[in-house]
């Protein structure tokens, strides 16, 4: 296949910029190779890792598993990427915006990358995390298709009853949805889904990220900078003075975040955030700890959608011959699917939050609550085995 990879970044390419002509053209195109086995493979993240004393490591997390790849050693020779690796690197932290010449701190940035396959371009988002470390320095590239508008609810696995459930919650017109879930569980895909079905261009969208992963049409984006003071809560209060319909934060952190959030959805706007938490009432658990007055919490939020992914089984695994035979799946895997949990916040629900502890005792009395609009993850786990898309051995601790 006669693929090619445009770069589209903020700075000039480094052949052309004399400040960074220590990097060869060579260097370019075997990035380009690195990235463009990515997208081949249907990766999510690329490592990239550099050590003194254990050389290189490039992996590809496949299907939510790390995996070397023989297509990129098949493009360009192991021993030549090896030897080339920290401009590599390096390559990578001038795309991304970072200082080239700082190996001591953390960095994070993003860049943009345009596929052109079988005469179509497909441009992805590429978000940046570059880390130092004892023998060297590693780098991780999340790819993100900026192509959110095609991506739907049903698509990245949520039911109809879910998906019901959620179309309920955004037509209210003020409150706060939480989209909660581990790291790498789909949240932001989740988050921006449901941003797209709120646009429509009626209402006043604003969202405060952290970096911007992707570009959203119709929407007013700001991008957080910690060094100059461009703080979450810095930017949350400007935000409530612009006359917002629906503020979108990236992800709720601490207290000042969380409060703000809050304050926002009982002074008449909808909210929508991410947060880390592994269920839907830990959520609510969370916010207690980070200070917010539990009634506050449960007099602003209307939904918590919780959320994994997990390996979607091959359409055709039932006439695979060994697991090497379909050229299409991963060991049976073809992507992954979204696992949900949602708990919608009606009156009787946030009654019994209300004279309850939060923990297990009160999510089995919200089940058993006849007006309960609450799917939990056995329940939505248990469907989609029945439905034979997903194996039943990986969703072991869900049902």
């Amino acid at each position: 296949m006669n693929e090619k990879i445009i770069e589209k970044a903020k700075l000039k390419d480094v052949v052309d910029n004399k400040k960074n002509s220590f990097l060869s053209k060579d260097t370019v195109s075997y990035l380009n190779e690195i990235v463009k086995t990515g997208f081949k493979e249907r990766a999510s993240d690329i490592h990239v890792k550099f050590d003194l004393l254990e050389g290189m490591e490039i992996k590809y997390r496949v299907d939510g598993y790390l995996k070397e790849s023989q297509k990129l050693y098949e493009a360009v020779n192991r021993k030549v990427l090896e030897k080339n690796i920290t401009e590599i690197i390096a390559r990578m932290k001038i795309l991304a915006g970072m200082n080239v010449a700082e190996k001591r701190k953390p960095q994070d940035g993003s860049f943009s990358f345009l596929l052109n396959a079988k005469n179509t371009n497909k441009r992805y988002d590429i978000r940046a995390a570059y880390m130092p470390t004892a023998g060297g320095e590693t780098m991780v590239l999340r790819i993100l298709e900026n192509y959110l508008k095609d991506i739907k609810l049903e698509t990245l696995g949520f039911s109809s009853q879910s998906i019901k459930m959620l179309n309920e919650t955004l037509d209210r017109k003020y409150g706060m949805i939480l989209v909660s879930g581990p790291t790498g569980s789909g949240k932001s895909t989740t988050l921006k889904s449901l941003i797209n079905m709120l646009n429509n261009g009626r209402k006043k969208i604003i969202t405060v990220e952290d970096p911007v992963e992707s570009k959203i049409n119709g929407t007013v984006q700001i991008q957080i900078n910690q060094e100059i003071g461009v703080t979450f809560s810095e930017v949350l209060k400007a935000t409530l003075r612009n006359d917002p319909d629906i503020i979108v934060i990236s992800e709720i952190r601490d207290e000042i975040t969380a409060e703000i959030a809050v304050r926002a959805a009982l002074t008449g706007h909808l909210v929508i955030s991410t947060i880390h938490t592994n269920n839907a009432i830990a959520t609510i658990t969370r916010l207690v700890d980070m200070g917010i007055p539990k009634y506050l919490i449960l007099d602003s939020m209307i939904g918590v959608v919780a959320q994994r992914l997990i390996g979607k089984k091959c359409d055709n695994y039932s006439n695979h011959l060994d697991e090497h035979s379909c050229n299409r799946c991963n060991n049976g895997y073809d992507g992954r699917i979204v696992i949900n949990e949602i708990l919608y916040l009606n009156e009787e629900v946030k009654n019994i939050l209300k004279k309850n502890e939060l923990g297990e005792k009160v999510k089995k009395e919200i089940k058993e609550l006849e007006t309960a609009k609450y799917i939990d993850f056995s329940m939505d786990v248990n469907k989609k085995i029945e439905k034979n898309l997903i194996f039943e051995k990986d969703a072991f601790e869900f049902s």
